[in-house]
């Protein structure tokens, strides 16, 4: 069995039903997460081809913006992007037993009802396989410190570390990019670029629409000759556009 695949059944086996999701784990499981989470971390070459490098972009549905106030995660999604597209065979989607009511509004929303959550795995079951289909991967969302935020709101209260992955926000790099576009939000940009929001507030539809916003990006960043992972973090980094994202 693969050490992903253990390390997620050993979880859901340590937690009982009532307290699953909620963080009770022993020493060697936290140093276990720890240790995946931190295999995140790399140093990328400044030289390296953004066409060479495995993009995973995420997208978390919650039960509300709180991420230190009780809300919770309830459906996880992410995509790769390699070679300039969408991969839509490396896809993650997972929905996650929230421990609480969901609220009516974000039903509606969502369309996740809560008995399509009843039997599903908590964070701490979700986590491993999450963490395994990321590896050392860039992170891309849209705003996606929001998503960050309730990711390490549980790992660093248990254990201790954050998603150590090199991270981009496909907000900041269109502000950077068409900086009198004036709105950058999801739908303002499925609009510049001539999408349809096909699944939308759902976080593996979120996931793809974001995906193909970013793949719009990379071919504008290849136009403006930024073609290695050096080249755009100073383009980045003289557009100041590394800081929290303001959506």
């Amino acid at each position: 069995m693969p050490a992903g695949d253990s390390l997620w059944q050993k979880v859901k086996s340590l937690l009982s039903p009532a307290a699953r999701g909620r963080g009770f784990l022993d020493g060697e499981t936290v140093k276990e997460i720890r240790e995946m989470v931190l295999a995140g971390a790399r140093r990328i070459p400044p030289g390296t081809k953004l066409e060479d490098l495995r993009f995973v972009v995420l997208d978390l549905e919650t039960t509300g913006f709180a991420y230190g106030g009780g809300d919770e995660i309830i459906a996880v999604g992410a995509v790769a992007v390699r070679n300039g597209a969408v991969c839509g065979e490396e896809r993650f989607h997972r929905y996650v037993y929230p421990y609480r009511l969901v609220p009516g509004e974000v039903i509606g929303l969502t369309g996740i009802a809560r008995d399509m959550l009843v039997g599903c795995p908590g964070f701490w079951g979700v986590l491993p396989e999450l963490l395994r289909f990321i590896g050392d991967s860039v992170l891309v969302g849209h705003c996606i410190h929001f998503d960050l935020a309730f990711l390490e709101e549980k790992l660093k209260k248990h254990t201790g570390v954050k998603i150590r992955n090199w991270v981009l926000d496909t907000a900041h790099l269109v502000r950077a990019l068409y900086p009198g576009l004036g709105c950058y939000s999801l739908d303002g940009l499925l609009a510049f670029y001539g999408l349809e929001p096909a699944g939308r507030h759902t976080a593996m539809g979120d996931a793809l629409l974001t995906a193909q916003i970013f793949v719009n990006i990379l071919k504008r960043l290849k136009e403006e000759n930024i073609i290695t992972f050096g080249g755009l973090v100073h383009f980045l980094r003289q557009h100041r556009m590394l800081g929290e994202c303001r959506c």
